[in-house]
């Protein structure tokens, strides 16, 4: 008979037979009520987060002390989505894709300029530290000198 019922048919007739509230179980697998009325009854795209069903269904049925191997068999007649599947962007590794590749002329121009602004800033340390007033090392030796006398 178990072959005949959908997943959601399973998981609901098996909670009823134990005599469980769909609050507990909400509370257990830290999901909404309505998450678990969608399953029951069949309607994975109603639940919040469409990319973790097959996830919930499997701990709902685990909780619920079902036999793996029949939940296994209902899950593969799902036509349910991988998660990569749902993904709203596309990964391009590096050097497949020429047009948002990176060049080689790119990273000698970035390295170019970085050395540019670091020689800028050092002469512009340079020279406020010579402008700055502050003590040389002839000069600090100078007023040492001057305060033993």
């Amino acid at each position: 008979m178990v072959e005949a019922q959908s997943i959601g048919q399973i998981l609901r007739e098996k909670k009823q037979d134990l005599k469980i509230e769909t609050a507990e179980i909400c509370a257990y697998l830290k999901v909404k009520a309505g998450d678990i009325e969608a399953i029951e009854n069949d309607n994975l795209e109603g639940v919040t987060k469409y990319i973790y069903v097959l996830g919930l269904i499997r701990s709902y049925a685990k909780f619920l002390k079902i036999d793996a191997k029949i939940i296994e068999e209902k899950i593969k007649l799902l036509s349910v989505k991988s998660n990569t599947d749902n993904k709203n962007h596309l990964l391009i590794n590096i050097g497949e894709n020429p047009a948002v590749t990176p060049s080689k002329d790119s990273f000698f121009n970035f390295l170019l300029i970085s050395i540019l602004l670091f020689l800028v800033l050092l002469s512009l340390y340079n020279s406020f530290e010579s402008n700055g007033g502050l003590i040389t090392n002839k000069n600090l030796v100078f007023e040492l000198e001057n305060i033993d006398s």
